[in-house]
C-alpha cells in the first residue's frame, strides 16, 4: 500500500506490506519535476526486480536525489549490496521484565476472560488488579468465584490497603482505584470514560508507580476505557498485552486498541497464559532455553530447527540477540515465540544463505564432465538444486547447460525453504562485486562463450538474462519435512547438508534416494559424506569430486 506526502520540491512517499500493485504509481511520482524524495518501505523484506530497477533509474539516470528508509534488516542488506545508500530504523523490542504487577481491565463479557486467565497461572507469584464492571450474569460476588480458580487471597480493594504478593485486588463498584507508596487509593471522583472503577485511571496510576515491573491486560468490552493510557504505558516501559477482538462478543475495547496501534502483543487467552508462564520461566543454561524456543518455534510456526547443528545454531540466536539489542535470552524467547515478525527475522538468521557464482572451481569443472558424459545426448535432462538459496549457483548451473547446448531440453528446480531468498533468486538481481568474481571463474573453466551474454549489467547491479531464468523454477520446499515431487537425472545439494545432525542427514538422503532416476546422479558438498546407511545405494564416480550415482 502506498501513501505520498507532497512538500516543498519533495515527496515523501510510504510503501507498507506489499508494493507489487503501486510500481506504476511509484514510477510515476519518481518521474514527478521534484529533486528528492524520502521513500519508507515498511515491513518488507524484499523488492521485485522491477521496483528496484525504478528506484535506479530515478536515482541514477535522471539523478533524484532519494534517501531510502526500511524496518527490515534482510531488505536493507539487500539494497545496499546492490548499490543504493538505505536507512535501516530499528525498533527496540519490548522489555521482558520479570513482571511483579499485573492488571486486567475490562467490561463486558469480560469476566470469563479474567478467570480463563487466572485459574492457568501462578497467581502467588504476583500482585494482581482487576479493574471491570462485573457482568450481571454473576449471581455472587466475583470475588467468591475468582476463590475457587486460584489459590491466591482474594478480595475487594479497600482504601488504605497495604498491597501483597499473591493477592488479587478487586476494584469496588463506583470507585476509581489509584496505587500510591505501596498502597490503595479509592476516589469518588468523576466518571473517565463513562466508567467508574475506570481502566484508563488504574493503568495509568500502576504504570506510573511500577514502570517496567508492570503488565496490563485489556481485554473484552465495549466503549474505549483504558485505550487512551496505552500510550503512557508505553512510555514508562510498561508492557501491554490486548486480547484478541475474535474472542469477545463485546469487543469495541480491543478493537479500538488495534487501531491506535500503540501495544506490544495481541494475543488469544491461551497464549496471555503462556506468555504470563514463559516471563517467569527460569533457564539453567542456555542450551535449555534454545532447546525450548526450537521446540516451541516447532510447534507455534512449523518450522523444525530442533536437529539443525547445534552449535550453528546457538551461534546464530546470539548474534540475532546482539543485533537486535535484545537484553537477554528469556526476552528474545517472547519476542520470538509472540511476535511473528521477531520471528520471521530470526528465521532470517538461521537459513543459511552462502552461495557464489561458480563457486568451486573444481566443482564446476566436473558438472561439466558429468553432463557431456553422462546426460549430453539424453531426449531431457531434469536437474534439482535442493538448498538453492539466493540462485547464483543454479543459475552458473544453466549457464553451463546453455554452453554445452542442453539448455533448451533441461528442466531445472530450484528449491529452498526460505520464502524470502526464493523470491530474491527469482529477481535473479546481483550486485557488481558478484558478477566480477564470476568472470575470473568462468574465464578459467574453459568454455567459449562470452559471461556478459548472460547478464544484463548497469553501474549498479547485474541481473540474469531472461532465457536463462525462464529455465529455472523456484519454489519453496523443506528438505526436513516436504517429500518428493519429481524424478530427476541429476541432484545438486551443495554445503546444506553440513548444518544437520545425523539423523537429519540421513532422512535427507532418502528424500534424494527416491527422487533420482536409477543411475542419476546426485552432487554434494567437498566437506559432505554419505551416510553409512546409504553407502551402498550410491557409487562414487571419481575419487576428486563428490558426485555420485544411484546403483540400486
Amino acid at each position: 500500500m502506498l501513501h505520498f506526502l507532497e512538500l516543498q520540491n519533495s515527496y515523501k512517499i510510504e510503501i507498507i506490506d506489499s508494493v507489487e500493485e503501486d510500481l506504476e504509481r511509484l514510477e510515476t511520482l519518481l518521474c514527478a519535476p521534484v529533486t528528492f524524495y524520502e521513500i519508507h518501505f515498511k515491513n518488507l523484506y524484499f523488492l521485485p526486480s522491477k521496483c528496484i530497477d525504478i528506484l535506479y533509474n530515478a536515482q541514477v539516470i535522471h539523478k533524484k536525489k532519494i534517501q531510502i528508509y526500511m524496518n527490515k534488516s534482510k531488505l536493507s542488506k539487500y539494497l545496499y549490496k546492490l548499490g543504493f545508500h538505505t536507512n535501516f530504523t530499528f525498533e527496540m523490542p519490548p522489555s521482558s521484565k520479570k513482571k511483579e504487577i499485573i492488571v486486567i481491565g475490562g467490561s463486558s463479557n469480560s469476566s470469563e476472560k479474567v478467570i480463563e486467565i487466572l485459574s492457568q497461572i501462578e497467581t502467588k507469584k504476583f500482585i494482581i488488579f482487576i479493574i471491570q464492571h462485573i457482568s450481571s450474569d454473576f449471581k455472587m460476588s466475583f470475588d467468591t468465584v475468582i476463590s475457587r480458580y486460584v489459590e491466591s487471597i482474594v478480595l475487594y480493594a479497600k482504601d488504605g490497603m497495604s498491597l501483597q504478593k499473591g493477592h488479587i485486588y478487586i476494584a469496588p463498584a463506583n470507585k476509581h482505584l489509584r496505587v500510591e507508596s505501596g498502597e490503595i487509593v479509592l476516589e469518588n471522583t468523576p466518571v473517565v470514560n463513562g466508567a467508574r472503577p475506570s481502566i484508563s485511571v488504574s493503568f495509568h496510576s500502576l504504570a506510573e508507580m511500577y514502570g517496567d515491573s508492570l503488565l496490563a491486560i485489556l481485554t473484552c468490552g465495549y466503549g474505549s476505557d483504558g485505550v487512551d493510557t496505552l500510550g503512557f504505558l508505553k512510555s514508562v516501559g510498561s508492557l501491554s498485552i490486548i486480547q484478541d477482538a475474535r474472542e469477545c462478543e463485546a469487543d469495541t475495547i480491543p478493537l479500538k486498541a488495534r487501531q491506535q496501534g500503540i501495544y506490544d502483543y495481541i494475543l488469544k487467552t491461551e497464549n496471555i497464559v503462556r506468555y504470563i508462564e514463559l516471563i517467569q520461566k527460569e533457564f539453567l543454561t542456555k542450551d535449555k532455553a534454545v532447546s525450548y524456543l526450537l521446540e516451541k518455534i516447532s510447534i507455534i510456526y512449523e518450522y523444525n530447527f530442533q536437529e539443525y547443528g547445534r552449535d550453528s545454531i546457538l551461534r546464530r540466536i546470539e548474534y540475532f540477540r546482539i543485533k537486535y539489542k535484545i537484553e537477554d535470552l528469556t526476552s528474545l524467547l517472547v519476542l520470538v515465540l509472540f511476535n511473528s515478525s521477531a520471528f520471521k527475522a530470526l528465521f532470517l538468521e538461521l537459513s543459511i544463505n552462502v552461495t557464489e557464482f561458480f563457486r568451486k572451481e573444481l566443482s564446476s569443472k566436473n558438472m561439466i564432465h558429468l553432463i557431456e558424459k553422462e546426460h549430453k545426448n539424453c531426449y531431457n535432462i531434469k536437474i534439482w538444486s535442493a538448498g538453492c538459496s539466493s540462485g547464483k549457483e543454479v543459475y552458473s548451473t544453466a549457464i553451463i547447460l546453455n554452453e554445452l547446448g542442453v539448455l533448451n531440453k533441461s528442466v531445472i528446480y530450484a528449491t529452498d525453504f526460505n520464502p524470502v531468498i526464493i523470491e530474491e533468486a527469482k529477481n535473479a538481481i546481483y550486485d557488481r562485486n558478484s558478477y566480477e568474481k564470476a568472470k575470473v571463474r568462468y574465464e578459467n573453466l574453459g568454455l567459449s562463450g562470452d559471461l556478459q551474454h548472460y547478464f544484463r549489467v548497469n553501474e549498479q547491479y547485474v541481473q540474469v538474462a531472461d532465457f536463462i531464468r525462464k529455465q529455472v523454477h523456484f519454489f519453496v520446499h523443506n528438505l526436513e519435512k516436504d517429500s518428493v515431487f519429481n524424478e530427476f537425472d541429476i541432484i545438486e545439494c551443495k554445503n546444506v547438508l553440513i548444518y544437520f545432525n545425523d539423523l537429519l542427514t540421513e532422512r535427507v538422503f532418502k528424500l534424494f534416494y527416491d527422487s533420482l532416476k536409477f543411475g542419476g546422479h546426485l552432487l554434494i558438498g567437498e566437506s559432505e559424506e554419505i551416510p553409512k546407511l546409504f553407502e551402498s545405494k550410491f557409487k562414487k564416480c571419481r575419487d576428486d569430486c563428490k558426485i555420485y550415482r544411484k546403483v540400486v
